[in-house]
């Protein structure tokens, strides 16, 4: 009986001990399941309900001055120089002398004459020197109107097109504006750019061929959301982008490409139309997660 008794003790024992063990793994995942719940609704942010707009992306690139037109005056007969009738430097009208030569198997002077309107810029002779045929006697430039040239990148090229708007500022500090007057189709083997030319009015030459200027050409419109540059975050492979919330008011990662920087924000493009875009909070909160939401929309022309 009493061996019977030990057994039944035991036994009893065992059952309570099983029950004690299932009660509180019952209890942790009692736990896990409402803490986790807890978690995913636990976060509250702001979110602003941003609407794109037409924006047209601002594309900077360093570039130099060009003359319209700059040219060596070679000549087409030879012979010894006897007159200059012009200056260095002096404008000059098109047919205009320039070099007068002798030549003693000729009984005209040959004559070299000034192929447009222009200034010259440079003598590369003096009376008494005697020019072959071909030989340079000057170099004359027409400064107006005045090319703008920079190599824009193949990224950004499908952006710009004839006709754009463009602003620059030369070396010296002087601003200027002009439109885009060529396009290239065909790459820079070396760099993958292309030579974008801006035109610029030059009728006072104070604009100098040659210097280096800051280039700003405003490229197509797309559209684009205005947003502050302190919500910025990276993605886990290192990409930037935003937080936004989705209709069911859970989280997301949405990858962006910043299109210009300003004084009241920053505009980037690679998200719908229509986005809620996390402002506060964003650091809090995770992938996936559902959160509370106090949604705010922008005033009128922000």
């Amino acid at each position: 009986m009493k061996i019977r008794q030990t057994y039944i003790t035991a036994s009893l024992t065992l059952l309570l001990a099983l029950v004690w063990m299932l009660s509180g793994m019952l209890s942790d995942k009692g736990f896990e399941s409402k803490t986790k719940s807890k978690l995913e609704t636990i976060s509250s942010v702001t979110v602003l309900k941003s609407t794109a707009q037409k924006h047209a992306k601002k594309i900077r690139v360093s570039g130099v001055t060009e003359a319209d037109r700059l040219i060596k005056i070679r000549t087409e007969a030879s012979g010894t120089v006897v007159s200059r009738p012009v200056k260095q430097g002096q404008f000059v009208k098109k047919d205009q002398l320039i070099c007068q030569l002798y030549n003693a198997g000729r009984t005209s002077y040959p004559k070299v004459n000034a192929p447009f309107d222009g200034y010259l810029e440079t003598f590369s002779v003096k009376e008494g020197d005697y020019l072959n045929i071909g030989a340079v006697c000057a170099t004359i430039i027409d400064p107006d109107p005045m090319r703008l040239v920079g190599q824009v990148s193949e990224k950004e090229i499908s952006l710009v097109k004839t006709g754009s708007k463009a602003f620059a500022k030369l070396v010296t500090g002087k601003k200027i504006e002009g439109t885009v007057s060529f396009v290239s189709t065909s790459a820079n083997k070396g760099t993958r750019t292309f030579r974008v030319e801006i035109e610029v009015e030059n009728s006072d030459r104070s604009i100098r061929d040659g210097v280096s200027v800051e280039i700003v050409i405003e490229g197509n419109e797309i559209l684009a959301h205005k947003i502050s540059p302190s919500i910025l975050m990276l993605g886990d492979a290192g990409e930037l982008g935003i937080r936004t919330v989705n209709e069911d008011n859970q989280v997301e990662f949405k990858q962006i490409q910043i299109l210009e920087d300003s004084i009241d924000g920053i505009w980037i493009s690679g998200l719908p139309e229509q986005t809620r875009i996390i402002t506060i909070g964003q650091e809090y909160v995770f992938q996936g997660q559902t959160v509370e939401v106090k949604e705010i929309v922008p005033s009128p022309g922000v």
